[in-house]
């Protein structure tokens, strides 16, 4: 219970700092770290084996469009937003990733 509660909190405040953080401009190397640091915790405590393939699922729609719609949007502060979640999400999926490789070469 802690540690799903830990890891919605988690997301929940790294989408807040992401938002913030691209509103005001470019993300700082520390700002980085934070964010891909929450995203490790969301992928490792939050992503049940049963949600993993939603989670993935979603997670490349997502890396996807928003990689394209940082390209077209013509507002900074919103390319350094999805910037910032892109960096958030992005290791939390290649936690969930190596964990659903690592269940599936156990044959479960």
């Amino acid at each position: 219970m802690a540690t799903n509660l830990l890891g919605s909190w988690s997301f929940v405040i790294s989408l807040v700092i992401a938002i913030v953080i691209g509103m005001m401009g470019p993300a700082g190397a520390g700002t980085i770290w934070i964010l891909a640091f929450l995203g490790l915790i969301v992928g490792l405590l939050n992503v049940t084996g049963q949600e993993s393939r939603m989670f993935l699922l979603a997670s490349i729609a997502f890396l996807v469009s928003a990689s394209s719609l940082a390209l077209v949007l013509p507002l900074d502060a919103v390319r350094n937003m999805l910037q910032n979640i892109v960096t958030f999400v992005g290791p939390g999926a290649a936690v969930v990733a190596i964990k659903a490789l690592f269940e599936i070469s156990r044959g479960k």
